[in-house]
């Protein structure tokens, strides 16, 4: 599987649609006083098409980060048990159905490893396709580390443990991160909404205020440009609060 792709499946693809109709008919009631606006909207739809799949891509990703997290901490569990990193997959998946459900990403991964180390491919192999594939850094690192590990020598288990640790606080981090900026995202969608009251507010107490804003050139290049710096304004704020550690 590769996690930068993603394709939409039906119940997205609804998801997806009942929001084009639910905006298409809010903003061309709003802004331009006549659904033969939806056509100036297609770029709008375009853009929240790509920033829905996007969101999707973040969501899965982040999901098998703390799936991934979970497995190496079994893992060094197995390790300090005595068993090989190899033996450790089949451990890991022991513990993990206690935990997630049989559909979790990080199953689908231990069976391809498992699956692979029956074929004889090596493990760091294995982990690095992982870390290609899954375009997460930490990933790629735990890849990185064992690659070296088997090819240096060296005190595996020590190895693997210290690099499970700096991962886990790393995860930790930006979870709580995360947390912290929970509110300033609702905070920043409450923003983006008042907008669309007052104009709702306007056309219903005071219609005649507002009629100069439509049917007209004027009235229409101003609003296109008023939902231009909305859409920028919202970018920016989601912009601003991705933070990577």
């Amino acid at each position: 599987m590769e996690y930068n792709r993603y394709q939409f499946t039906k119940w997205d693809m609804a998801a997806y649609i009942g929001t084009i109709l639910i905006k298409s008919g809010v903003i061309s009631f709003l802004f331009y006083d006549t659904y033969k606006a939806v056509i100036l909207l297609i770029p709008v739809f375009v853009m929240d098409y790509k920033n829905m799949k996007k969101n999707k891509i973040v969501k899965r990703k982040r999901l098998l980060t703390m799936q991934f997290k979970d497995m190496m901490e079994a893992i060094v569990n197995s390790l300090n048990a005595g068993y090989s990193l190899e033996h450790g997959f089949c451990d890991a998946k022991k513990d993990l159905s206690l935990i997630y459900d049989k559909d979790a990403y990080i199953f689908k991964e231990i069976d391809m490893i498992l699956t692979g180390l029956k074929m004889n491919i090596p493990i760091e192999k294995l982990l690095k396709d992982l870390g290609r594939r899954s375009d997460i850094e930490d990933i790629d690192n735990f890849a990185k580390v064992v690659a070296v590990a088997k090819k240096r020598g060296g005190n595996l288990i020590q190895i693997i443990q210290k690099t499970v640790r700096n991962i886990s606080d790393k995860i930790t981090v930006e979870e709580e991160i995360e947390t912290m900026i929970t509110s300033k995202k609702f905070e920043s969608k409450i923003m983006m909404l008042m907008p669309y009251g007052i104009l709702f507010y306007l056309k219903i107490t005071n219609a005649e205020f507002m009629k100069p804003l439509y049917h007209n050139c004027f009235g229409i290049i101003l609003m296109t440009v008023f939902i231009l710096l909305m859409q920028f304004a919202n970018w920016w704020a989601n912009k601003i609060m991705e933070i990577n550690v």
